[in-house]
């Protein structure tokens, strides 16, 4: 099995790794394609504050090439997206059988090893059967769909409620199209007017640019109410107090992502304005939820498909995204092609 690993910053190296199945609930998987973004350039450009070695990749799909006596929900020759986040089975609420409230969990690429390799063993319970009408690109967003439903399910809010959602990246535009989907009100904020034209683009109603204007203007769209709640997405390139700022008094604040930099904020307005502040950091509890919404076109992923390059190309696609991130304070993500 070749596995591609950051030796140390910017230094990516291929190596061979035994793949034996060694359980009955196994299956050895042939990797197609892996979702390139953030937390791989970070992790390579080693600015991420993880160990090296490190296998990246978070996000993957592929196809059983072998399915362990005990497997009952996947066969070879199947379709599946694989889990990037798992329990640590070590933390209080692991222990007491609530795994999906795992307080550390384990991060593809992040905290473990990821899969940018060209097969992986993976225990049954983390793959997961794709259905025909979702193509193998989309089904890289399941993980991403998944943190979003943990989040519309701790914001809780009624319908009709005005959410602001802070970063018009892919993780602010897939949440935002999934708050219209569970008829709440989004309000997409971002300083990239690119972006919030592609969010338009995808049925997003309210955007708003982040300058001076931002809170008259969210202001006059809730009726002078504020936002009930806001979400704050990482890696959005926004100063992390605005929260405190747009949301209404005893409202709720989330901050979300599967990884952050390092961030600090002044509370003492949050603590004024008895905010409920928490954040969300893991997938794994919903991946069924999120192809299901996959299978019913819930969100619309045209803009953040079309990057796609060869596992041939490894070391340029790492070396360019690392260059662009340097510049730009800002990444694109990109589809890897396996096979």
């Amino acid at each position: 099995m070749k596995v591609w690993k950051i030796l140390s910053p910017k230094i990516l190296a291929e190596e061979e790794r035994p793949d034996v199945i060694s359980s009955p609930t196994q299956a050895k998987v042939k990797i197609t394609k892996v979702l390139i973004s953030y937390p791989e350039i970070r992790e390579y450009n080693g600015t991420s504050g993880n160990k090296h070695p490190r296998v990246p990749g978070m996000f993957a799909v592929g196809v059983v090439a072998e399915a362990g006596p005990e497997c009952v929900k996947v066969e070879k020759n199947a379709r599946v997206y694989i889990n990037g986040t798992r329990p640590c089975g070590e933390c209080a609420d692991c222990r007491k059988g609530k795994k999906e409230n795992c307080a550390f969990p384990k991060i593809s690429g992040v905290n473990t090893d990821g899969y940018l390799r060209d097969f992986v063993i993976a225990e049954e319970e983390d793959l997961f059967p794709l259905p025909p009408s979702v193509n193998d690109k989309e089904a890289l967003y399941a993980g991403v769909i998944s943190l979003c439903e943990n989040v519309v399910d701790r914001l809780d809010v009624p319908k009709g409620t005005h959410v602001a959602v802070i970063g018009a990246g892919e993780t602010g535009n897939i949440l935002s199209q999934l708050l219209i989907y569970h008829q709440a009100v989004p309000v997409l904020i971002d300083r990239d007017e690119n972006k919030l034209e592609t969010a338009s683009k995808c049925g997003i109603y309210y955007t708003l640019k982040a300058d001076e204007n931002l809170a008259k203007n969210l202001s006059e769209i809730t009726g002078g109410r504020m936002a009930e709640a806001c979400v704050y997405t990482a890696f959005c390139g926004i100063t992390p107090d605005l929260p405190f700022e747009l949301t209404a008094v005893r409202g709720k604040v989330i901050y979300a992502g599967l990884e952050f930099p390092e961030i600090g904020v002044k509370l003492k307005s949050a603590l004024d304005k008895k905010l409920t502040v928490t954040g969300t950091t893991d997938e794994f509890a919903q991946i069924s939820a999120a192809i299901n919404l996959l299978v019913n076109k819930a969100v619309d992923f045209s803009p953040f498909l079309s990057d796609e390059e060869n596992a041939a190309d490894l070391a340029e696609v790492f070396a360019a995204k690392a260059e662009q991130l340097e510049k730009e304070k800002r990444l694109t993500p990109t589809i890897l092609n396996m096979i």
